[in-house]
């Protein structure tokens, strides 16, 4: 299995952090995640960051390309999250868990650099063809911010357990099987608590379920 690309940004981070440092010993290995690597970010910060390359940079990647539809570009966005998290000592201001704030962070930067992207075209169809009739796009950049931020708050209203469900599935690529291991719940519990979270945002989103379709496919387009 080929090794993922890193940026040269990450490559500098990593080169400073040995494979010794990064490694978890065999009786820590049932410890939770989150422990861990908190309690390695204080005590030993490279230590720390090398925990997180190694557990999240590749689910991070698979969860920003689901946004910005680019596998190079979802590889920059998080290796730039998480050479900032580390040079400014975001970790220290963690006051949840550090894996829904990187995986809240790379939505965040997809978002932004969606909003960004179709402003760049915007202004490039401005000064190529001025004479094109009035469409949709002018207002999708606003109209996505909105959207983005209804999404966001829909996931919120979620029950724990099926909001979870439903962003390791949605979002960090998980399989029906992984999450059933990973909660402790049957895999039909959690197909049912996925549907279900379907559901509820749906309705929740019905007035803008077109809208939010028509925007999604212009941004991939």
């Amino acid at each position: 299995m080929p090794e993922p690309k890193i940026s040269i940004s990450s490559k500098r981070l990593l080169s400073s952090i040995s494979l010794e440092e990064a490694k978890v010993s065999h009786s820590t290995e049932m410890m939770n995640d989150e422990q861990l690597i908190s309690h390695a970010l204080k005590e030993d910060p490279k230590k720390g960051m090398g925990m997180i390359f190694q557990r999240y940079y590749q689910p991070l990647c698979s969860h920003a390309v689901r946004f910005v539809g680019s596998k190079e570009v979802a590889q920059d966005l998080v290796s730039d999250l998480l050479v900032h998290f580390y040079d400014q000592k975001l970790y220290l201001k963690v006051n949840t868990s550090i894996r829904s704030y990187l995986f809240q962070s790379v939505r965040n930067r997809g978002y932004n650099y969606l909003k960004h992207d179709l402003a760049r075209k915007g202004e490039l169809s401005l000064a190529t063809e001025p004479r094109i009739p009035e469409t949709y796009e002018p207002d999708s950049i606003t109209e996505y911010e909105e959207l983005y931020q209804d999404f966001e708050k829909a996931i919120e209203t979620l029950p724990g357990q099926r909001r979870k469900i439903y962003l390791l599935f949605q979002f960090e690529g998980k399989t029906m099987k992984e999450i059933s291991t990973e909660i402790g719940l049957s895999i039909r519990t959690v197909e049912t608590q996925l549907y279900r979270s379907k559901i509820t945002i749906r309705q929740l989103l019905r007035d803008k379920w077109l809208l939010w379709l028509i925007t999604f496919t212009q941004l991939f387009n």
